[in-house]
C-alpha cells in the first residue's frame, strides 16, 4: 500500500513539470531590429522587405502567433492593411540559436512613412504578455522631376552695364537686366525629393571663358523639394562680373534615388553696355563726314592753299619794293582760302601773277633807262620813270584800269624816245618797247579778269529783295541746317545701334576688334543722308 502511495506522489510531482518549463520559454528580438524599420522604393521587386532576427530562450519553440496592426501613413490618412504584411520563414526556433525572418509588405502604392507594430505571442501567453515590436515603413518613390513645358531650356540675353544702364534701358528689354531666373520643375509624385547637389557649368564659345560660382550661383543644395507641386529653383548671377560672350552649358541636378542627373540646357548671351558702342559709332559717323568734307571742301581748300604758296614763292624772288606791293594781295587771298571762300581764289591768283609780270616788266624798263634820268622825257615830272612809279601805286591799289592807261602812255613815250635816239626815219628800239608791251599785256589780262563786282551785285540784289529773304537765309544757316544735321546724326546713330548692337549684338564685346570695326565702317558709309542734307542747303553759302 505504501508503495502505491509513493508512486502516486511521484506521478503528481512529475506531471506539472512540462507546464512549469513552458512558462520559462520566451522569444527575444535582436536589439538592432527593435524598432523594426523597412525602407524601399515603390514599383520595384522585393523593394519593401526587411529582416528581423529572433532568438528562443528556455527551450525550443515550434509555433507562435504573428500579429500585425494596420500601418498608418504619417503624411495623410492612407493605411496599409495588416493583410498586406507577411512573415516569411518557418516558425520554429531552437533554443539559443538566432534566426532571421523576412517581413514583406505588398501592394503599397503611396510613398511616405507608415507607423504600426508587430506582436509575437506564444501559445501559452496572454495578449498582454506578447512581444511588441514597433514597425516603421519608409516607402520611397523614384524621383520623377521634370521641367515644366517651355522651360526645358533656359535662354538668357543679358547686358553688362554700370553707369550706362540708363542708356541701355532705352535700347534693350527689361529681361536684359535680370539678375535671377527661376527654373520651374514639376514633381508629380506624392513624395518629396531630396536634391543632393546642383551645379552650373557654362563655357564661352568665342573666348573659351569658364563661368565660376562667383559669377553664377547654382540653386541651394542639399534641399528637400515638396511633393506633388511645381517647384521653382532660383538661378542667380552677377552681370557685372560676366565678360561678354555666348555661354552654353547646363544646370545639373542630382537627386536621391534617381539614376543619372537631370540636366537643363542653358544658353546665356552677355553683351557690353551701350555707351562705348554708341561712342565708336559716332566716331565712325564723324569720320565719314570728315572724309566727305575733305572730298568736297578740304581737298579744294588744300589745293587752293598750295597755289597761294606757289605765288608767294614767285613773289619772294622779285624786288623788295614789288614784294611790298603784292604781299598784301596774296595775304588777302590766303584769308579767303582760310574762310572757305574759294570761288574767286583762282582768278585772284591769276591777277596777282599778271601784276607780278607787269611789275617785273616795269623793273626791266627802269634798268634799260639807267643813265638817262637827265632826259626830261625820262626823268622829268611827267617822264617815263614818274609814270612807272605812278603805275606801281595804282597796281598796289588794285586799280588795274588806271594802271593800264599809264602803261599805254609809257609805251607811247618809249616809242617816241626810241625814235629820238635812232632818228626819225628809223624804227623804235625793240628792246625799249618789248618790256612796255609785256607790262601792258599783263595789266590788260589782269584787268580783263572777273572781279568781285558780281558778288557785290548778288549781295545788292539780296538786300533789295526784302527782309523776309534775308531772314529766311539766316534762319536756314543758323537754325535749320544745324537742326537737320543733329537730327541726322541722332537718326544714323539709332539705326546703327539697333542694327549692330540691339539686334545682332547679343554678344557684343566678346570680339572687340570686329565688333567695333563694324560700327566704324557703318559710320563711314552713313554719309549718303549727309550728302542729301548738303543738297537741301544748296551747297556752301558763299556770300558772307
Amino acid at each position: 500500500m505504501k508503495r502505491w502511495i509513493t508512486a502516486a506522489l511521484l506521478i503528481l510531482l512529475i506531471c506539472p513539470a512540462p507546464a512549469i518549463a513552458q512558462t520559462n520559454v520566451k522569444i527575444e528580438v535582436d536589439a538592432k531590429d527593435k524598432p523594426l524599420e523597412i525602407k524601399g522604393w515603390l514599383g520595384e521587386e522585393n523593394a519593401l522587405i526587411s529582416n528581423i532576427r529572433l532568438t528562443a530562450f528556455g527551450g525550443n519553440i515550434t509555433a507562435w502567433t504573428f500579429l500585425l496592426s494596420d500601418l498608418k501613413r504619417t503624411e495623410g490618412d492612407e493605411v496599409i492593411g495588416r493583410q498586406q504584411v507577411e512573415l516569411i520563414g518557418e516558425r520554429k526556433l531552437e533554443a539559443g540559436l538566432p534566426k532571421d525572418f523576412q517581413v514583406k509588405l505588398n501592394g503599397v502604392k503611396l510613398p511616405g512613412t507608415y507607423q504600426g507594430q508587430i506582436e509575437i505571442l506564444l501559445p501559452s501567453q496572454k495578449r498582454s504578455e506578447a512581444l511588441v515590436i514597433p514597425l516603421t515603413v519608409k516607402a520611397k518613390a523614384r524621383p520623377a522631376l521634370v521641367p515644366v513645358k517651355d522651360s526645358e531650356q533656359v535662354q538668357l540675353q543679358l547686358v553688362r552695364c554700370s553707369w550706362d544702364c540708363g542708356l541701355a534701358d532705352l535700347l534693350l528689354p527689361a529681361s536684359a537686366f535680370q539678375d535671377q531666373r527661376l527654373i520651374y520643375l514639376d514633381n508629380p509624385n506624392q513624395a518629396t525629393v531630396l536634391l543632393t547637389s546642383a551645379e552650373v557649368i557654362l563655357q564661352g564659345k568665342q573666348t573659351n571663358y569658364q563661368i565660376t560660382k562667383t559669377e553664377v550661383q547654382s540653386p541651394l543644395s542639399p534641399q528637400t523639394l515638396a511633393a506633388n507641386k511645381i517647384i521653382s529653383l532660383p538661378l542667380n548671377w552677377k552681370r557685372s562680373q560676366i565678360p561678354p560672350d555666348r555661354y552654353t552649358g547646363a544646370v545639373y541636378l542630382t537627386m536621391e534615388g534617381r539614376e543619372g542627373r537631370l540636366s537643363i540646357p542653358l544658353d546665356l548671351s552677355m553683351r557690353t553696355g551701350p555707351a562705348m558702342p554708341i561712342f565708336v559709332l559716332l566716331v565712325g559717323i564723324v569720320l565719314g563726314r570728315l572724309f566727305k568734307y575733305m572730298q568736297e571742301k578740304g581737298i579744294p581748300q588744300s589745293d587752293a592753299l598750295a597755289k597761294v604758296y606757289e605765288v608767294q614763292n614767285m613773289i619772294a624772288q622779285v624786288d623788295q619794293q614789288d614784294q611790298e606791293i603784292l604781299s598784301p594781295m596774296v595775304n588777302k587771298v590766303r584769308n579767303s582760302v582760310s574762310q572757305m571762300d574759294l570761288e574767286t581764289v583762282n582768278a585772284d591768283l591769276v591777277k596777282i601773277k599778271e601784276r607780278l609780270n607787269c611789275l617785273t616788266s616795269l623793273r626791266k624798263i627802269e634798268q634799260q633807262l639807267e643813265g638817262m634820268e637827265q632826259d626830261p622825257d625820262v626823268g622829268g615830272d611827267d617822264g617815263i620813270l614818274a609814270k612807272i612809279n605812278e603805275s606801281r601805286k595804282w597796281i598796289k591799289f588794285e586799280s588795274d584800269d588806271k594802271a593800264k592807261e599809264l602803261l599805254r602812255q609809257i609805251e607811247d613815250s618809249l616809242v617816241k624816245l626810241s625814235k629820238v635816239m635812232m632818228g626819225a626815219d628809223q624804227k623804235p628800239d625793240p628792246s625799249l618797247t618789248a618790256a612796255a608791251n609785256e607790262a601792258a599785256a599783263a595789266i590788260l589780262a589782269a584787268a580783263g579778269q572777273k572781279t568781285k563786282s558780281d558778288r557785290f551785285v548778288r549781295r545788292f540784289l539780296i538786300a533789295i529783295a526784302g527782309v523776309s529773304n534775308e531772314l529766311r537765309a539766316e534762319t536756314t544757316l543758323w537754325i535749320v541746317r544745324p537742326l537737320l544735321s543733329l537730327t541726322l546724326l541722332v537718326g544714323l546713330s539709332l539705326v546703327g545701334i539697333r542694327a549692330l548692337y540691339v539686334e545682332k549684338g547679343m554678344t557684343f564685346g566678346a570680339d572687340p576688334f570686329s565688333n567695333y570695326l563694324e560700327l566704324i565702317l557703318w559710320g563711314l558709309s552713313a554719309d549718303v543722308a549727309s550728302r542729301s542734307l548738303s543738297n537741301l542747303a544748296g551747297g556752301e553759302i558763299q556770300d558772307k
